[in-house]
């Protein structure tokens, strides 16, 4: 593993979904890694070597390393597979010990890292549109909702119904829903983006859309409303691509 201890939570984050994954399940692994003070440049130059020495060891999977550009802790770096089912996840955690990973990174990443959180989400399938993305993508638009008690089953129904409605309405090109595994109930909404201008997308807001798109401003708002009572509070982040580490590459093939 790339931690020294995990907390199984979820952070979505997507990005290239990998191609050979065909359960029911998706999951996605993701481990975001705080530097000590001063001690930023250093833990990711030590990740791009630990990348390096998982890819002469035969790594099957894709890791894509991103950063967060907004807010406080700019200087965390995230490290983000898609996708397993659980039968491969733990496949993988064999390969790691036979690959002798963990010691590598304990001994050559451990000295520059605060902390260590572990992720694992599960994507909506039924909610989510991302068919078609193939590459990963430059920048990555993450809403992480905190669903209030009581409120998971409801956000289930409303998430699929406010998907089925973007979907209709040709609203986004492309975006994935995931809801946390352990901790705390959490849904995440990831929305890819080539440049930074991709912002500005959308600008009548979704409400007035539906309301258009219904023919009923009143229902709109009153969906709205309902998906919004089911949060107490949300935050925003986007990340920016780092490195591309995938099975096959040469190292530092990306950089």
């Amino acid at each position: 593993m790339f931690a020294r201890f995990a907390i199984v939570l979820v952070l979505l984050v997507g990005s290239a979904v990998a191609t050979d994954v065909h359960a029911d399940t998706m999951l996605m692994d993701t481990y975001i890694v705080t530097p000590l003070p001063g001690q930023r440049g250093p833990l990711e130059q030590a990740i791009h070597d630990h990348l390096n020495f998982r890819l002469s060891k035969g790594d099957s999977r894709t890791w894509l390393l991103y950063t967060p550009t907004l807010g406080r802790g700019i200087g965390r770096l995230m490290l983000f597979h898609c996708c397993a089912s659980w039968e491969e996840l733990e496949r993988y955690q064999s390969w790691e010990t036979e690959a002798e990973t963990t010691p590598h990174w304990m001994n050559f990443v451990e000295p520059f890292v605060d902390s260590v959180d572990h992720f694992i989400s599960e994507v909506d399938l039924n909610s989510s549109n991302w068919e078609g993305v193939e590459k990963p993508s430059p920048y990555l638009n993450v809403n992480e909702l905190h669903i209030r008690a009581g409120h998971s089953d409801q956000a289930r129904i409303d998430v699929l119904a406010i998907s089925n409605y973007a979907k209709a309405m040709d609203w986004l090109p492309r975006w994935m829903w995931s809801w946390q595994l352990g901790g705390d109930p959490v849904l995440n909404l990831v929305i890819p983006q080539d440049r930074l201008s991709d912002m500005s997308f959308q600008t009548n807001g979704f409400e007035k859309a539906l309301g258009d798109h219904m023919g009923d401003k009143v229902k709109a708002r009153e969906l709205i409303q309902s998906w919004n009572g089911h949060f107490e509070y949300n935050s925003f982040q986007l990340f920016k691509l780092l490195r591309v580490a995938e099975p096959g590459q040469k190292p530092d093939e990306d950089r």
